[in-house]
């Protein structure tokens, strides 16, 4: 029988910045191969979903500046800085609101571009890309001290295992062309991995309104637009953990001489989904439990959900048609199911617990198709009305929920 996880011999490879004899990109084995086209032993994803819930937030002034933002959760707090109008923002898990303040600015405790935002121990951590600034806040979103290097250059920053690591879209900040940089506690470089391609400078970037890297307990993990590696990044060097195989990947010489920016042309982006190729890797998390991450293959839209326990996946696929009003007497709950998976934004995890939010358009639909409803979408959708309607949300707001994976 055809497993989903196929293990292959691993082969480990570490260069460093000293090192002359750079390993090719392509040339990274992986440790298990995810078939994201194989039926065996798949499940039902509407299955794994336990409770859904509400984050009954207060709010007040603040909250309406809080358009798809970087989220952390812990388990008495949650903290979210969005890159469009730079609001640090703090409530309790009750609700309260704790702190809000624009940091957007040069100023004492203020950013320019903010690359991503962490917690390390009880202090909050903003990075900013373009000073390569670390700025720090108490947890009540106090600034406190900031570490000012110009050696810290990367896009995305990260602190692991006393150290702080980088992933940099633009390799020329790094005279090797690496992706990936170490940096110490001082901001002082260390070491530098992962030679890429020259079609892939420049381009790698957030996809969609996700991140596609994070930490997994000691573990950076992150994936690359156009290749269908999961990299683990640590101190020992960078490894492919698993790997996406689906039968339509673009071949490695697709892109020919085009690199860079000249990939986002939208002739090439339409070219690649008249092809059909798997690509467009998106809304990657991992919890303890589940990989999740969406694609398109064959032109249709999908979402990925491994079981990392039992080697298997479960996927679902997007209606053509999403929040179509005159569609409404055509619907099924699988129908409504799909509207709230693919509608939910993912933004952080904590455990096997997923945050995000959802748009206003949500409500408006799931208000008009209540027949449709089963136990758990009923009781979502009573918390979710009563929410609404207390704190007077409307269209154009954000929606922050919390959903449970069995």
């Amino acid at each position: 029988m055809k497993k989903i996880i196929t293990s292959v011999f691993f082969l480990s490879l570490v260069v460093s910045c000293s090192n002359k004899g750079s390993v090719d990109f392509d040339n990274y084995q992986t440790k298990q191969v995810i078939d994201i086209e194989n039926t065996t032993n798949s499940f039902d994803i509407i299955d794994r979903i336990g409770d859904i819930s509400v984050l009954n937030l207060n709010t007040e002034d603040s909250w309406v500046y809080l358009n798809y933002p970087k989220m952390i959760a812990t388990d008495d707090r949650y903290y979210f800085l969005t890159d469009k109008t730079y609001y640090l923002i703090g409530y309790e898990k009750n609700g309260n609101l704790l702190f809000s303040k624009q940091i957007k600015g040069r100023g004492r405790g203020e950013v320019i571009n903010v690359g991503n935002f962490f917690l390390n121990n009880d202090t909050l951590m903003v990075f900013d890309k373009v000073l390569g600034r670390i700025l720090r806040y108490t947890k009540d979103g106090e600034f406190c001290s900031y570490l000012n290097r110009s050696e810290i250059t990367a896009d995305k920053l990260y602190n692991l295992d006393n150290s702080y690591f980088g992933l940099s879209i633009f390799t020329d900040n790094d005279k090797d062309g690496n992706y990936c940089i170490i940096f110490d506690e001082n901001g002082n470089r260390i070491r530098s991995y992962l030679t890429l391609p020259q079609y892939l400078v420049g381009y790698n970037a957030t996809v969609g309104r996700t991140d596609m890297s994070y930490v997994y307990h000691d573990t950076l993990r992150f994936m690359l637009n156009h290749n269908y590696h999961l990299f683990s990044f640590t101190k020992n060097g960078v490894e492919s953990t698993y790997r996406f195989k689906s039968s339509k990947e673009m071949p490695k010489d697709y892109f020919g001489e085009i690199s860079g920016f000249d990939l986002m042309d939208p002739k090439i982006s339409g070219k690649i989904a008249s092809e059909g190729f798997t690509h467009s890797f998106s809304g990657l998390f991992e919890t303890d439990k589940y990989i999740i991450v969406n694609y398109y293959l064959n032109n249709t839209y999908s979402s990925l959900l491994y079981d990392k326990t039992i080697n298997a996946c479960g996927t679902i696929i997007r209606p053509n048609n999403m929040f179509v009003e005159s569609l409404v007497p055509e619907l099924t709950t699988l129908d409504i199911w799909k509207y709230i998976w693919f509608s939910f934004t993912r933004l952080c995890v904590n455990d096997n617990t997923v945050y995000g939010c959802i748009p206003f358009s949500l409500y408006q639909i799931l208000s008009s198709t209540e027949s449709l409803f089963d136990e758990k979408i009923n009781t979502f959708y009573d918390e979710l009305k009563k929410y609404v309607l207390e704190q007077d949300i409307s269209a154009g707001d954000m929606i922050f929920i919390k959903m449970d994976l069995l």
